[in-house]
């Protein structure tokens, strides 16, 4: 049995794929299966994956595109690995990544390992570092809250906690990770590494309007189930949840709806200044919103 499992996801990933595999390969670390999982592509994917003689690399194709969560936990279950890696195909790794976690990995008091990500903007070949503060490890749900700064592509998780608490919600696109990861937060004790050794890409197709609409969409449902069932982790931070929802909305409003008066009263109930000032820019000035959704 390999000590990791690196589950690829891929959906019309020809652009991308060369690189991200060669940064799984090219590891330090070598006890890995790649576990590539193909959601029904319909591009060069699975010819470029017969160019990679590698007997680590385990391919599945699947008969019909399904929703991203669904098609990652079908590829958590062909994993035999002791701990599960995750990289999106347009992302990549330094070669360091894995092998920089080997003593930590040992450490069982810990359930899910993560690390800062560099944000790499495709547009202009720029790249920044995701947070510029020390990331906390253990538990570390309240932290979540008030700041998201896990990224799937830094993201490694032993398979007990799968097998604990159950795999990612199969209905989700964009947010099936925040919701695991924030279940995950309330029983397991999380690492941190703060250098930054893995890459998120950003780019046309995976910051599009209508990946800002599903983003709105799916966060809206969960917030919603969240108060249903009144749970008191959320009920205690609700608050904060509450101004991620506004925030959503207030971005999917000015896409979508235009200028009219109940989005500046969204607007000016926003708590944070700036931010508030950047929404209003968004409203005077449309054209300039795309740009802003991304800082």
């Amino acid at each position: 049995m390999k000590k990791i499992s690196v589950i690829v996801n891929c959906y019309n990933g020809e652009e991308y794929l060369e690189n991200c595999l060669n940064s799984i390969l090219n590891q330090n670390f070598k006890d890995f299966e790649i576990i590539f999982f193909d959601n029904a592509s319909t591009d060069n994917t699975n010819n470029i994956i017969k160019n990679f003689n590698d007997n680590r690399i385990k391919y599945f194709l699947s008969e019909k595109k399904l929703p991203l969560y669904h098609a990652r936990n079908q590829a958590l279950q062909k994993s035999s690995g002791e701990l599960i890696a995750f990289l999106d195909v347009d992302d990549w790794w330094d070669k360091d990544y894995l092998s920089s976690r080997e003593d930590e990995f040992n450490n069982t008091d810990y359930g899910i390992f993560y690390n800062n990500v560099f944000i790499f903007y495709e547009k202009d070949k720029s790249i920044k570092k995701y947070k510029d503060y020390n990331l906390p490890s253990g538990k570390i749900y309240n932290s979540l809250v008030k700041d998201y700064f896990i990224v799937i592509s830094g993201l490694i998780i032993r398979k007990e906690v799968f097998n604990k608490i159950g795999k990612f919600n199969s209905n989700f696109n964009i947010i099936g990770d925040f919701d695991f990861v924030m279940k995950a937060s309330r029983k397991f004790n999380f690492h941190a590494l703060n250098k930054p050794l893995s890459f998120y890409r950003v780019h046309e197709k995976n910051f599009s309007k209508e990946n800002l609409d599903i983003f709105f969409e799916e966060f809206s449902m969960w917030y919603q189930d969240q108060t249903k069932k009144n749970d008191e982790y959320f009920e205690k931070y609700k608050k904060f949840f509450k101004k991620r929802l506004l925030y959503l909305e207030i971005n999917y409003l000015l896409l979508h709806k235009g200028k009219n008066f109940s989005l500046i009263k969204k607007i000016m109930k926003y708590p944070n200044l700036l931010q508030k000032i950047k929404f209003m820019v968004g409203f005077i000035l449309p054209n300039k919103i795309s740009r802003l959704l991304k800082k």
